[in-house]
């Protein structure tokens, strides 16, 4: 910083109030010093600035096992909102369910002075375990969370939207659905499982869950193996990915079609559901929307105010692959 004042014939406390964003310096003397650091390729020491004004411009996000379509989507929409208020992202990434692992990469980034932190998990035993750990204002990003987590929460709502596509389903004469659902023990997976249980429960169907390795479209054409023998009319995929790997499997080498021989649902609504043939039914979340979310659950937290949950509804998208096979009913 000396270099810079002495090319720009200024103090370095000045060099520090425009660096800072300060208003307090002339347009000319701004310019110079602006040309100095431009031309001396200065950058400044993020952490040795924070601890001088006791302000951070740096927010955490503890990333919790696999990210997932979704997650990834909201975790760039995310650093994009935080880097267009001047803030950055630093993450680290952990086991699955490896509390040790937690807990290097909590003690990782609050090594690093923090404006806020961000979990995004999908391990409900998480919250309750990093709690007594946290020393700054905290956002979890997770789906039905423990009812005894007191962390400020954002969450896209899963019972409610997986019911609406079994009862879309319902509707067009299905009552053999199958639900491909990961063998994981994800929150998400467990919930979606869970309401196809429900569904299937009060109106009297029988329910035949398929366990599959993970969310890939591998899954999906392992599912289609184990089905080849089973009588069905319709399946529910956990999300997008196993409803392409399952619908592929069964028209190449069994000659099934989705959306004229069974009806055929994802969830997530991915960027390839609207253009698969045919074009998948699915449940759109808005991930762009969960990233505002959280970065307004941190501006709240920061003014001061008590945690709070956010649950963000999600959108049914009917296409060909369900409404392909009520036509040809």
């Amino acid at each position: 910083m000396r270099d810079v004042a002495n090319l720009a014939g200024v103090s370095s406390q000045t060099v520090s109030r425009v660096l800072s964003g300060k208003t307090n310096v002339s347009d000319s003397t701004k310019h110079r010093v602006l040309q100095a650091v431009e031309a001396l390729g200065y950058r400044p020491n993020r952490l040795a600035a924070s601890l001088a004004s006791g302000e951070s411009s740096l927010v955490g996000v503890l990333r919790v096992g696999h990210l997932s379509y979704g997650r990834a989507q909201s975790y760039i929409h995310f650093e994009r909102i935080q880097n267009s208020n001047g803030l950055y992202v630093v993450s680290a990434s952990v086991d699955y369910d490896d509390r040790d692992d937690w807990k290097r990469g909590l003690d990782y980034l609050q090594s690093i002075r923090l404006r806020a932190l961000v979990i995004m998990s999908q391990n409900v035993t998480i919250a309750q375990y990093l709690n007594p750990l946290l020393r700054q204002p905290t956002v979890l990003a997770m789906n039905e969370a423990d009812a005894s987590c007191k962390l400020a929460r954002v969450e896209l709502e899963q019972l409610q939207s997986m019911e609406k596509l079994l009862a879309h389903l319902y509707s067009l004469g299905c009552r053999r659905i199958v639900h491909i659902s990961p063998e994981h023990n994800e929150i998400d997976a467990n919930l979606r499982c869970q309401a196809y249980l429900d569904f299937c429960e009060v109106h009297d169907l029988e329910p035949f869950v398929l366990k599959v390795p993970d969310w890939s479209s591998e899954s999906g054409t392992y599912a289609a193996q184990q089905l080849s023998t089973y009588t069905f009319d319709a399946i529910s995929a956990a999300n997008d990915w196993i409803a392409l790997g399952v619908s592929t499997k069964l028209f190449n080498c069994y000659g099934m079609l989705a959306g004229r021989d069974y009806a055929l649902t994802g969830y997530d609504d991915t960027d390839f559901a609207p253009y698969v043939s045919p074009a998948l039914t699915t449940v759109r979340q808005d991930y762009t929307q969960l990233a505002i979310s959280i970065s307004a659950q941190i501006d709240s937290l920061l003014s001061d105010k008590k945690p709070g949950c956010t649950i963000l509804e999600n959108t049914l998208v009917i296409r060909e692959s369900t409404l392909n096979y009520q036509a040809a009913r």
